[in-house]
C-alpha cells in the first residue's frame, strides 16, 4: 500500500511539475546577447556579452541558448561551437530561480561587414529531465567591422605618382605663418613638423599642422563587378581596403576625398535602391563615414553601372580635381572609356589582381596592385 501511495504522490508531482513548466518555464526569463562595441576596426578585439536572468522561483535545470552569427567573427573554438558556412553556438546552462548569470565571449575582428545576431534559439527541460520546451526569441544587436588597411608605406609610391603629376598640387605647401592645431605624428610627416613640447607632454609624438595655400580634391570611384567570378570576393574585398587606405592617406594629407562605388548597401532594397557615396571632406569623422559606407557593401549582389557611377560627382567640374578608378574589371568598353577621360582630365586606374595574373596597363595612368 505504501508502494502505491508512493507512485502516486510521484505521478501527481510529476504532473504538477510538467503543468507548472509548460505554463512558466519562459516567465520571467530574460536571455540577451550584445556586442560590448558597435564599431571594430579590422584585428581589432571586443566580446559579446551573454546575459541570462530567471526573475522567477521556479529553477530551469537545463537552459540551452543558440544562436549564428558571421564566421569573420573569430571567436576561440569551443566543444559547443560549430563552424561552417557561419559560426554556431549552443551554450547550455542550470539556473536557479531569481538568478543572472553573465557570460563574456571574446572574439576578434576577422573580416569586413554588418554582423547581426537578431534571434535566439532557447530551450529547457521540466525538473525530470524528460520534456522539452522550446522557443525563438528576437534578439537586437549589432556589429560593424571597418575594411582592413594596406600598410601606408606600401602606398607612397602609388600616391606619391598622381600627387607628384599634379601641378596644383605642387604648389599645395603648409603656410608657416596660419596655425591650425596640432595632431598625432603619421608615418609621412617630417622630422622638422614635430612639435616636441607637445610630444613630451602627451608621451607621443606630435606635429603641428598649418592651413594650406592651395588644396586639392581627390575623387574614388570604386568599381565592385567581378572580373572573374574565381577569387571574385576576394579581389573586391583587396579593392575595398584599397579605397579604405588611399582615402584615409589623402585626407590625413589634407586633400579633400571622396568615395563613390557601384555596390549597394547590405540593407538596400531590391527595387529602386541608389549606390551610397561619401562627398569630399576632410577631417577624423570623414575618414570614420567612408570607412563606415565601404564596411556596409554587399559583394554578392550584382553592381550598377559603372559608366553611370563615373557621372557621380561631376555636376560640378573644378579645377584640379584627380580621379582615381579602383576596378578589377576590365573590357575593351572601360579601357576606352577610360583613354578617352585621360585625353582631358588627370585621372588613374588602380587594378587590383591576383600576383602573377596578367594585366593589360595599356595607359600610363593605370596602376596595377598585386593582391598577395
Amino acid at each position: 500500500m505504501r508502494l502505491l501511495i508512493s507512485v502516486f504522490v510521484v505521478i501527481i508531482i510529476y504532473n504538477l511539475q510538467l503543468k507548472m513548466y509548460k505554463k512558466y518555464w519562459e516567465h520571467k526569463l530574460l536571455v540577451s546577447l550584445d556586442f560590448s562595441k558597435d564599431v571594430l576596426n579590422y584585428g581589432e578585439e571586443a566580446e559579446l556579452v551573454e546575459v541570462i536572468k530567471n526573475s522567477k522561483i521556479l529553477p530551469l535545470p537545463v537552459l540551452n541558448v543558440k544562436f549564428a552569427t558571421s564566421k569573420n567573427l573569430v571567436f576561440s573554438k569551443d566543444d559547443n561551437t560549430n563552424i561552417s558556412d557561419r559560426y554556431y553556438r549552443n551554450d547550455v546552462f542550470s539556473i536557479l530561480g531569481n538568478q543572472k548569470i553573465e557570460r563574456h565571449h571574446a572574439f576578434m575582428a576577422g573580416g569586413r561587414g554588418v554582423f547581426k545576431i537578431s534571434e535566439l534559439q532557447v530551450s529547457s527541460k521540466d525538473l525530470f529531465l524528460k520534456h522539452s520546451f522550446a522557443d525563438i526569441i528576437k534578439n537586437d544587436t549589432t556589429i560593424t567591422v571597418l575594411p582592413k588597411r594596406i600598410p601606408v608605406m606600401a602606398f607612397m609610391d602609388i600616391e606619391n605618382r598622381f600627387l607628384g603629376d599634379n601641378p596644383i598640387n605642387n604648389m599645395q605647401m603648409p603656410d608657416p605663418f596660419v596655425f591650425r592645431g596640432i595632431r598625432q605624428y603619421r608615418s609621412y610627416d617630417t622630422m622638422k613638423s614635430i612639435n616636441w613640447k607637445a610630444s613630451a607632454k602627451n608621451n607621443e609624438l606630435m606635429v603641428n599642422q598649418y592651413q594650406a595655400t592651395t588644396c586639392n580634391e581627390v575623387i574614388i570611384y570604386l568599381n565592385l563587378k567581378p572580373y572573374m567570378k574565381s577569387q571574385a570576393d576576394y579581389l573586391a574585398e583587396h579593392a575595398i581596403s584599397i579605397a579604405a587606405t588611399v582615402s584615409a592617406n589623402l585626407i590625413g594629407r589634407g586633400i579633400s576625398t571622396g568615395v563613390y562605388t557601384n555596390a549597394y548597401d547590405i540593407d538596400a532594397p531590391e527595387e529602386g535602391a541608389v549606390t551610397p557615396h561619401v562627398e569630399s571632406g576632410l577631417g577624423n569623422e570623414h575618414i570614420k563615414a567612408v570607412d563606415i559606407m565601404l564596411a556596409r557593401l554587399n559583394i554578392s549582389r550584382e553592381t550598377a553601372d559603372m559608366k553611370e557611377l563615373f557621372n557621380k560627382g561631376r555636376e560640378q567640374q573644378k579645377e584640379g580635381i584627380i580621379r582615381i578608378i579602383i576596378s578589377t574589371y576590365r573590357d575593351d568598353a572601360l579601357y576606352e572609356f577610360f583613354g578617352e577621360h585621360e585625353k582631358t582630365e588627370q585621372i588613374y586606374w588602380i587594378v587590383p589582381e591576383r600576383f602573377g595574373a596578367p594585366v593589360d596597363l595599356r595607359y600610363d595612368g593605370m596602376i596595377r596592385w598585386d593582391c598577395k
